[in-house]
């Protein structure tokens, strides 16, 4: 058995009389902007899952005015108009987050929210853009503006 095939000979050749620093550079840049082979590391298995008591703050949300906007804005994102019932069928029907354009947590206190203009309805790929960046909630429109069809 041959320890290279042809295109292995090729490549065999090419580098074979290069250094080992050349070599380092070419496979750091094929691996995407490590800046040393030992800053690579291969995935591997890892444990998950413990459990761990946190406290936190959460935001009361009223069932009521979630229900209103959907009343309104129905189930089809106002960003890319996925609709989930449209794609998985019956498991899907009735589905969609709603998305608070002012996100209650930058208020300081209680808020009125009207169904209308302060919510609207994002597939779960939307709603997790408009929140990517940190400290920066995008509005319907600014991502709209970032699809790419």
């Amino acid at each position: 058995m041959e320890a290279f095939s042809e295109e292995g000979k090729e490549i065999h050749e090419e580098w074979k009389d290069r250094s080992k620093e050349e070599l380092e550079e070419r496979v750091l840049d094929l691996l995407g902007g490590a800046d040393r082979l030992d800053d690579v590391h291969p995935p591997k298995a890892q444990t998950e899952g413990g459990k761990k008591v946190f406290t936190s703050i959460r935001r009361e949300r009223a069932p009521e005015i979630r229900k209103d906007a959907l009343d309104l804005h129905g189930y089809d994102c106002m960003v890319c108009g996925f609709n989930f019932e449209k794609i998985y069928g019956s498991v899907g029907k009735e589905f969609i987050e709603v998305h608070h354009v002012v996100p209650l947590a930058k208020a300081e206190k209680e808020v009125e929210t009207d169904p209308e203009t302060d919510l609207v309805v994002l597939c779960s790929n939307c709603h997790k853009m408009v929140h990517h960046q940190k400290d920066i909630c995008l509005s319907v429109h600014e991502l709209k503006g970032h699809i790419k069809r």
